[in-house]
């Protein structure tokens, strides 16, 4: 940790014009796309968690987590774990399943500006990340099950189950509307801030990939894909791929989703009891599942 911090200050200090293009991208890319889009969706699942209980306490309900992009599924997740309706390893299954880049952007974004396919071509793009997304974690979940598996923490079982005088009791506590609404409200744009920071930081280390002129493009590609999806999949538009190459290496990326929506997912369930490195496990496993599945189509 004291490493990284040296680094990113010596980042800021010798090379202040990489570091502010890569925070103005990031705090664009907050502000624009993240903000608009998270704040609504988050502010709407903290109602329904508070007005219609039964509904956001459905497995059903996770599966909105895949049409609304990073973090959203990863919040989804945890406010049913955090009320004791998943175990954990299910909760670490939904995680990988539920939480992935959003329909618009794998659509519009990624396949027909970046990759210039058709609308059907891009469809199939999104099908196919679900499921590499679903595939992953049912092999997760498979191994996490198998008696030789590590016994850790991160792994162990949580049969916790809400109660109907949990619920009854909560319900009973008098409170406004309109208070209960500003405490909402509060609570969302405070997450929305700590992953507009995430971004931005990581937005700066994507920008000094720049800086090495050495490295192979599809280095490039893979190491900013790593960091932030979005910058990754940019250099795939002007990059000299064939069209397959350029698939493989999307499907990767967004099957990962980057360091930066993992902080993002780290920072939603911060306060509960899971943990980012089983959640990192299950993208890996997804990317090179997905870059498998693209090699042999």
């Amino acid at each position: 940790m004291i490493s990284v911090s040296i680094l990113f200050l010596c980042m800021l200090l010798f090379f202040p014009e990489t570091a502010l293009a890569g925070s103005k991208y990031g705090a664009t890319l907050w502000i624009t796309q993240l903000l608009p889009t998270l704040l609504p969706f988050f502010i709407a699942i903290r109602l329904f968690d508070s007005c219609l209980p039964r509904v956001a306490q459905s497995r059903i309900f996770l599966l909105i987590g895949i049409l609304c992009g990073y973090p959203a599924g990863a919040t989804l997740v945890t406010n049913q774990y955090d009320k004791g309706l998943l175990t954990r390893k299910q909760a670490y299954f939904f995680l990988g399943f539920v939480n992935n880049p959003s329909p618009m952007f794998v659509l519009v974004f990624c396949g027909t500006t970046v990759l210039g396919t058709s609308f059907r071509e891009s469809v199939m793009l999104f099908a196919l990340l679900v499921l590499v997304s679903l595939s992953g974690s049912l092999i997760f979940l498979f191994l996490a099950s198998l008696p030789h598996f590590p016994s850790h923490r991160y792994f162990a079982w949580r049969n916790n189950t809400i109660s109907e005088n949990d619920t009854e009791n909560a319900a009973t506590i008098p409170e406004s509307f309109s208070r209960r609404l500003d405490k909402i409200i509060l609570d969302s744009f405070i997450l929305l801030v700590k992953i507009g920071g995430y971004v931005i930081i990581f937005s700066i280390f994507g920008q000094f990939i720049s800086l090495f002129p050495g490295s192979s493009l599809s280095g490039k590609i893979l190491c900013s894909g790593l960091l932030e999806i979005t910058s990754g999949v940019s250099y795939l538009q002007t990059a000299a791929l064939g069209s397959h190459a350029k698939k493989a290496l999307m499907l990767a990326i967004l099957s990962f989703g980057g360091l930066s929506a993992a902080a993002q997912t780290g920072s939603v369930f911060a306060r509960s009891e899971l943990s980012i490195f089983p959640y990192l496990m299950i993208k890996a496993g997804n990317s090179i599942l997905a870059w498998f599945l693209v090699s042999i189509l």
